[in-house]
């Protein structure tokens, strides 16, 4: 979420960001910083701007991984316009070519259409963000932050369906369908063993513990509170 205040830039950062250095950055560039938990990227700009930061490094690394394109599409599922940028030039300790560096880059920006920015070192990203910032924040002034899901809203009852599940966290839209064609229903889904979600593709063993617990445990229990506690949301994020 961002403000402007008397001119003050108010960002929400993720806790994870704390010990970053681009955090005394924005903080030099008159910015004011408040930390939450945020389930995905790095800076929430506002209720439709998030930015997720990536060296150099960990972005090969997280193409190495597999790890890019799941992110892209949480951040696309969450946020309307969300942003890459990537910090530095190098260097890359594992082995990677920059073919497959520009392929991953230009697969970002048009199947997934998530926007990219360069930026040199830490002082210029940080220039990003504040500009990005300054930007949204003569927009709209927010109060609140968000997570809410902006994709276009269903018109048919299998559109509903598919929306309802592919709400639950780390389930995007195609392994709902899947999962939809497999149990043939919401309810059986829901009242599905773990064993027996993890025979649809895409569901594994910690997604299928997330959803049996969400759909399973009783509202305003400690189970409920630490589903998202700081140690699980580490493990839970896609970065």
């Amino acid at each position: 979420m961002t403000k402007l205040v008397n001119s003050e830039i108010l960002i929400v950062a993720d806790y994870r960001e704390k010990e970053s250095k681009i955090i005394n950055e924005l903080i030099k560039l008159g910015a004011k910083i408040n930390f939450a938990n945020l389930p995905i990227g790095d800076y929430l700009l506002s209720e439709r701007l998030v930015v997720e930061r990536k060296t150099f490094e960990d972005f090969a690394n997280s193409i190495i991984d597999k790890r890019l394109f799941e992110q892209a599409s949480y951040l696309r599922k969450y946020y309307e316009k969300p942003i890459i940028i990537i910090e530095g030039k190098g260097p890359i300790i594992r082995d990677i070519s920059i073919e497959a560096i520009r392929g991953a880059m230009i697969s970002l920006i048009l199947d997934y259409g998530v926007p990219i920015l360069m930026a040199e070192n830490t002082e210029e990203a940080a220039k990003f963000i504040i500009a990005l910032a300054k930007r949204e924040g003569k927009k709209e002034e927010l109060k609140t932050i968000s997570l809410k899901d902006r994709r276009r809203k269903p018109k048919t009852l299998d559109e509903v369906r598919e929306y309802v599940v592919a709400s639950l966290p780390m389930i995007e839209l195609k392994t709902a369908k899947k999962l939809l064609s497999f149990f043939g229903s919401i309810e059986k889904i829901f009242t599905a063993s773990e064993r027996a979600l993890m025979m649809v593709d895409g569901i594994g063993p910690k997604k299928a513990k997330l959803i049996k617990t969400i759909v399973s445990g009783k509202y305003g229990s400690k189970s409920s509170s630490d589903v998202f506690s700081p140690l699980n949301q580490s493990k839970l994020k896609v970065s």
